[in-house]
């Protein structure tokens, strides 16, 4: 495995997971700006971006349909292809 050489790029996505009450969660996908390419950066909101209602007791146990992952992370990769202005 390569070492963490401290660069980050100046956009990027946090993900975060929110308990809805109701027995469902959110998986919100926002995008964020750092003013400093380094690790030790502060990232700053810049734009809601998607996100996706789950069954959350299927989320915890890890029970998501493997659909529902993939397209977890098909979202996730085309937006950070997007924010890098490498879509095709």
């Amino acid at each position: 495995m390569e070492a963490d050489d401290g660069k980050r790029p100046q956009l990027g996505v946090v993900v975060s997971l929110l308990d809805l009450g109701d027995g469902t969660s959110r998986i919100i996908f926002d995008d964020v700006r750092s003013d400093d390419p380094r690790r030790q950066t502060s990232w700053k909101f810049d734009c809601f971006f998607t996100h996706k209602r789950l069954n959350s007791s299927e989320l915890d146990d890890m029970s998501l349909s493997d659909d529902e992952y993939h397209g977890l992370g098909v979202s996730l990769v085309a937006r950070l292809l997007a924010l890098n202005g490498r879509v095709k």
